[in-house]
């Protein structure tokens, strides 16, 4: 009987972990998206001022690299560009170009076709055919999508040494590059495991969706980097932009995670937000920091949820910055630091 429950259970745990590797993977590497970042910033200031020399730079860059993450960043800005200089032609060639060597430039959403720009062409039936195209690539790709991660290792890093973990979710839309691009400070290059996080749902090449999979798979990615690498359990922090800051609040309110403190860059509040979830989940000394901006338009339940944690006695931190809206602040690797430095506060 005993030799039958140990075989069962065997089975049990074989099966479980074919599951698992079903719906998650580690990407052991990863495009870069430095080489689009870099000329980006160079580039964007000058649009206005130049915009053909701009589109000349992009074309380069676009025709010099193999980096697909590259080809198809630099691509929404040319297309974009090309569609507001008249430039129709054109942009619908180098669409076919990615399309044809099987690089996705679009995606659909609740019967809206995506970028928005692309609106220029909604009568083009040049067009329609490369969407149908597009939309054959996308739904190839998302019949064996997995949810991803990808672990950045400290400075020297030490395969026998515990780490304390960072774990960082793109916003509704997104992928693990912009966040690297962001995501960036001394303090996580030399101390600590930073696990970037994409879902499931393949949107197009260059974006992913958490969609309805998305609490369990980041679940399961947890269990899969402590079982794969040394982690401080104590010392894990949540993180993201948007709707990436939402799922940090969702997963450590409900208790899926065992979250020290969140990093939530302008986050949308979770629609189940209120004193009861809070005091209900016992947060155990969780410590939240946010940075908003004060143009953003979800700038007031931003406010909103600080007050809350305040009456409930929940140590958090906003830091607002008045030229900003929805997006990323200039001083965001400083505040990567703060924010650390509040969580991890020995007086706390």
């Amino acid at each position: 009987m005993k030799v039958k429950n140990i075989v069962f259970s065997i089975c049990l745990m074989l099966l479980s972990l074919t599951l698992f590797s079903q719906t998650i993977k580690e990407l052991e590497q990863i495009e870069s998206g430095t080489e689009f970042w870099n000329l980006y910033e160079k580039t964007f200031p000058l649009i206005e001022q130049d915009t053909i020399a701009v589109i000349k730079n992009f074309e380069d860059a676009f025709n010099q690299t193999n980096n697909s993450f590259s080809k198809a960043s630099f691509m929404i800005e040319l297309a974009d560009l090309y569609i507001s200089t008249k430039q129709l032609d054109k942009c619908l060639d180098m669409y076919e170009n990615l399309i044809n060597s099987g690089i996705s430039v679009f995606f659909q959403l609740r019967g809206k076709t995506y970028p928005r720009f692309n609106d220029a062409f909604k009568s083009n039936e040049r067009f329609n055919l490369l969407l149908n195209k597009n939309n054959e690539l996308v739904e190839k790709a998302n019949e064996k999508a997995k949810a991803e991660y990808y672990i950045q290792k400290p400075i020297n890093y030490d395969a026998n040494k515990k780490y304390p973990l960072l774990m960082v979710f793109h916003g509704g839309i997104g992928n693990i590059q912009d966040q690297q691009h962001f995501w960036k400070s001394s303090k996580l290059e030399e101390e600590y495991l930073v696990a970037f996080v994409q879902g499931r749902s393949f949107m197009y090449t260059l974006k992913r969706r958490f969609g309805n999979t998305g609490i369990t798979d980041i679940k399961n990615i947890y269990k899969d980097i402590v079982n794969n690498y040394m982690i401080d359990t104590t010392n894990v922090i949540l993180g993201g932009p948007s709707a990436g800051g939402m799922l940090s609040i969702d997963l450590a309110i409900n208790n899926h995670l065992p979250a020290q403190g969140l990093i939530l860059a302008y986050p949308v509040k979770p629609r189940a937000f209120g004193a009861d979830e809070i005091y209900e989940a016992g947060l155990n000394g969780l410590r939240i920091s946010m940075i908003c901006g004060e143009n953003d338009w979800a700038i007031k339940s931003q406010k909103e949820m600080s007050v809350l944690f305040d009456k409930l006695e929940v140590s958090n931190r906003i830091v607002v910055f008045s030229d900003y809206g929805h997006e990323y602040p200039d001083d965001f690797s400083n505040q990567i630091l703060k924010s650390i430095e509040f969580i991890i506060r020995e007086d706390k």
